[in-house]
């Protein structure tokens, strides 16, 4: 039983030991460091290219953001070029957003991410045939929209 004791007053000991030399060679905050931020010329010309939108706000932006946006930057090379120049004008207009309006914009994505799959695929084929409407078309049904006219049953 005193043996039991004195191991166990050992283990203590050595765990505190261990702690205290733990937190004298690791500052605090070195377990939480803080990312380092991405230069605008550390990207390649054809990242510049794609993140133009955002070259004038780049070093405001976290570096999370920065890091972020030069990994998808990355990926998007590897697309189609229409579909890099939607990316890229897609990014233009989150960059011409008001901060309310892209606070807004993140927590319609953050909820419809959380929708389930049968949810998505319906709003998604709404996009779909909105996008398929001629102008006139859009026009009427934004202004029914306005007005909290439901629309007409196909």
């Amino acid at each position: 039983m005193a043996e039991r004791r004195i191991a166990a007053a050992l283990l203590v000991a050595c765990a505190l030991a261990c702690a205290q030399a733990f937190a004298q060679v690791v500052p605090p905050d070195a377990t939480q460091a803080a990312p380092a931020g991405v230069p605008w010329s550390a990207l390649t010309p054809r990242q510049q290219q794609l993140l133009a939108p955002v070259q004038d706000q780049w070093q405001d932006l976290a570096p999370m953001q920065q890091q972020r946006l030069s990994r998808k930057a990355e990926r998007w090379q590897m697309l189609p070029i229409e579909q890099q120049e939607r990316a890229s004008q897609r990014l233009a207009r989150f960059a011409a957003m008001t901060p309310e309006q892209r606070a807004l914009a993140r927590q319609r994505f953050h909820a419809f991410q959380q929708l389930p799959p049968d949810q998505k695929q319906r709003i998604r084929e709404a996009f779909r045939r909105y996008h398929a409407l001629s102008p006139d078309e859009k026009r009427i049904l934004r202004e029914r929209f306005e007005h909290d006219e439901p629309p007409p049953n196909p």
